[in-house]
């Protein structure tokens, strides 16, 4: 894919919708807004100093808000800018295959570096965020100072049956029962919020290194997001299978840390080459499972501020 560098934006209206207030988790001060966009609307929010991080959340169809506070233990060194993609949490689209496209979710990060007044960002992604996160290094090589992908899903089906046998050895008998109960129960067929965050908290059990620690994760869903995820995982992994990012992944230079969790699903030997294959990757192995900044949260500090600390200067 490749992408025209249009970002849908020329109308974009940034509206700084909350106060500043002092936020426990990071110590730092924290904001809110909504950017306009002609056919979406996006929820950020703002934490910490220091450099700007774009932070590109996983699913594809959950919000920032499972990422938080674990993850602000980065904004005492960088401004972290949360978002949430379009349709989920608190941002907006009218979801379909003409707004939910991977160079539309591209061009929404793009939009909010514009709006947000940086030159230059970095960017963090998490599990299917780094697929976003890729393709942005590839669209906006000249506005990224670095990418960090965390705990990053494979860009491609190379790896997938051994991610997914280790997937299922790592889930219990009881949780593949209560999971096959939840997913054939009325309240998941009619996308109700309590149920799907009964499913999510079940499935993350087999992607801690600790499954009791999958209780520190938020994941209560908005509406929108019980509403829409599934569609939106759909429209955007269809594209992706089709897309085999495994083939352009060598176009990108940007300097890229890939951080990958011990007791992840997808196999070492996945982000190894990932790494590999990009011209200026490097892996960072962490005693963890698929949420590093829950099991591992100053280890994944010391990676991120190692890697970063190593860049040419600006």
């Amino acid at each position: 894919m490749r992408f025209s560098g249009s970002i849908r934006a020329a109308t974009a209206l940034l509206m700084v919708v909350g106060l500043t207030w002092p936020s426990p988790a990071s110590g730092q001060n924290a904001r809110q807004g909504l950017l306009t966009l002609d056919d979406a609307r996006l929820f950020y929010e703002v934490r910490g100093s220091g450099e700007p991080m774009i932070v590109v959340h996983g699913g594809p169809g959950l919000d920032h808000r499972y990422l938080r506070p674990g993850l602000d233990i980065l904004a005492t060194r960088n401004t972290l800018i949360y978002y949430d993609q379009r349709g989920t949490g608190r941002s907006t689209t009218d979801v379909g295959p003409e707004t939910v496209t991977l160079e539309a979710f591209v061009g929404d990060i793009e939009a909010l570096r514009q709006a947000l007044g940086h030159e230059r960002i970095h960017v963090l992604t998490h599990s299917f965020g780094s697929i976003i996160g890729l393709a942005y290094a590839r669209a906006y090589p000249d506005r990224l100072r670095s990418l960090v992908l965390m705990n990053p899903v494979e860009p491609g089906d190379r790896f997938s049956a051994e991610t997914s046998r280790r997937r299922a050895a790592a889930r219990t008998e009881s949780d593949s029962a209560e999971l096959a109960t939840l997913t054939t129960s009325e309240g998941f067929a009619a996308h109700d919020p309590a149920t799907l965050e009964q499913v999510f908290q079940v499935a993350f059990r087999a992607a801690m290194r600790d499954p009791d620690r999958v209780e520190e994760l938020d994941l209560e869903l908005m509406d929108a997001t019980a509403r829409n995820g599934q569609e939106i995982a759909e429209l955007l992994g269809g594209e992706v299978r089709r897309e085999e990012p495994w083939d352009w992944l060598e176009e990108i230079e940007t300097p890229t840390l890939v951080v990958h969790g011990e007791d992840d699903a997808p196999p070492i030997e996945m982000s190894a080459e990932l790494a590999d294959q990009l011209p200026a990757g490097r892996l960072e192995v962490l005693a963890s499972g698929h949420f590093p900044y829950i099991e591992a949260p100053d280890d994944l500090l010391a990676a991120v501020s190692a890697f970063l600390a190593g860049l040419q200067p600006r």
